[in-house]
């Protein structure tokens, strides 16, 4: 009987802690993983729907344009909705709760007919909407710290490599958003140069630490090796950029070129970290 008992409980003090890292794995009905990098599209969406609306204003005749203004508000909506039900600790619902409150200011702006001063408002809020999208990424990393701690170095740096290449999407998406404000707004070039600047200089510093990464398989060089190309002609022609030398169209293909390929990306990540 004795020998019965402690079978048992051998047995259970190995389960246990597979169990615990099983469990640590999930975010409601979904995982960490996909609950970050779909918290991170949030913050890449944020930049998209304001970029689109400005475009509108600015008088780009472009049907696809319009097309991703709606398309981004629904899938927002409906990204922040599969969060919420998700959620269970206090600072990622606190955090969701925070996203909301600004989309109720931001969502009548995009939704309204465009125009010069409502694109001012959106500039104006569209970062105060990122940073709230951004804090829930950060909220949702810090809860899936996982008790195993055999799991736990791999399993939060690969977490971290899913949000830093998921805020790539973002990037450059912003970098279109404030270049189409810095040719818009004259007495606000200096400001959205400035910033124009330090997304430019962060989106080209983290392809470099991405290049590097332990967990590239073939497909992640090969897409980032295509980012390399795409992104050569504005590495080349900085100052040009930040000045506003280049066709705003152009702009606007090869930031979406790169969003595309670093969704590509951030989700191949997903898949490994699912392995």
């Amino acid at each position: 009987m004795k020998t019965k008992v402690l079978c048992i409980v051998l047995l259970m003090t190995l389960i246990s802690p597979l169990f615990l890292f099983s469990q640590s794995q999930n975010f409601g009905s979904i995982t960490y993983n996909k609950a970050i990098n779909v918290s991170g599209k949030q913050r890449m969406l944020s930049q998209k729907m304001s970029k689109a609306y400005l475009l509108i204003a600015k008088g780009i005749v472009n049907e696809s344009i319009k097309k991703e203004l709606n398309s981004s508000k629904f899938i927002f909506e409906k990204q922040l909705s599969i969060l919420n039900q998700n959620a269970t600790g206090s600072a990622v619902k606190l955090s969701i709760k925070n996203v909301q409150k600004i989309w109720t200011e931001f969502k009548p702006l995009i939704e309204s007919a465009p125009s010069t001063s409502t694109s001012l408002q959106i500039m104006n809020l569209n970062t105060r909407l990122l940073k709230a999208c951004h804090d829930l990424v950060l909220s949702i990393e810090a809860s899936s710290n996982y008790s195993n701690q055999f799991f736990k170095n791999k399993s939060q740096e690969l977490t971290n490599t899913i949000n830093v290449s998921g805020k790539q999407r973002m990037l450059s998406q912003r970098l279109c958003l404030y270049y189409t404000g810095l040719t818009m707004f004259a007495d606000k070039k200096i400001e959205f140069r400035r910033t124009l600047t330090s997304v430019f200089d962060e989106f080209d510093s983290v392809i470099g630490d991405l290049l590097i990464s332990s967990y590239n398989n073939s497909e992640i060089e090969e897409e980032l090796g295509l980012v390399m190309s795409v992104w050569e002609k504005f590495q080349l022609n900085k100052r040009s950029f930040l000045d506003g030398g280049f066709p705003l169209e152009e702009v606007y293909n090869t930031t979406n070129d790169l969003t595309k390929s670093f969704n590509k990306i951030t989700g191949t990540y997903e898949v490994i970290a699912g392995k």
